[in-house]
C-alpha cells in the first residue's frame, strides 16, 4: 500500500508535494504536456525547480502509473493515465481498506458517528446497508 499523507493545506494524498502539484498541472492542461510546458507552469507558480527536477518527477509519475509516457521526437509527451476522479477515489479506497483491516471498529463507529448528526443521510446509509444485504456480501 502507498503511504497517505496530508499536504500544507490538508489535503490528502499519496504523493509526494511536487508530484500532487505536477499531477494537478497535467490533469488542469487537459491535453498532453511536455516537460517544457511544466516546468513554464511550475515557475509561473514561484517554484524554480531545475528542468531536470521537473523531467525526473514526471518520469517517477509514469513509472508509478499515474502518467503515460511516449516519445515525440526528441522529447517525451506525458498525458495522465488516470483521471483526477478516479485518482481520488483510488487514494480513498486504499486509505479505507488499511484503516478497516486494521481498524475496523474505530472506523465503523467515526462514520456512524459523523452520519448520525444527519438524518436523511443515516436514511441513504441504511439503504446502502440493505442494497448490499441483497447483492450478496463478498458478490462481485
Amino acid at each position: 500500500m502507498r503511504l497517505f499523507r496530508l499536504d500544507r493545506s490538508g489535503r490528502g494524498t499519496i504523493l509526494g508535494p511536487l508530484e500532487d502539484q505536477v499531477m494537478h498541472l497535467v490533469w488542469a492542461a487537459g491535453r498532453p504536456v511536455v516537460v517544457s510546458d511544466v516546468h513554464r507552469a511550475l515557475q509561473q507558480k514561484r517554484q524554480n525547480l531545475a528542468y531536470s527536477t521537473v523531467k525526473a518527477i514526471l518520469t517517477n509519475l509514469s513509472g508509478k502509473g499515474f502518467l503515460k509516457k511516449r516519445a515525440q521526437g526528441r522529447s517525451n509527451v506525458f498525458t495522465a493515465a488516470i483521471s483526477q476522479a478516479d485518482f481520488k477515489e483510488q487514494v480513498v479506497g486504499e486509505v479505507l481498506n488499511a484503516l478497516a483491516k486494521d481498524y475496523r471498529n474505530p472506523l465503523l463507529m467515526n462514520l456512524v458517528d459523523r452520519l448520525a448528526s444527519d438524518p436523511s443521510t443515516l436514511d441513504d446509509l441504511e439503504k446502502l446497508i440493505a442494497l448490499k444485504r441483497v447483492e450478496g456480501v463478498g458478490d462481485e
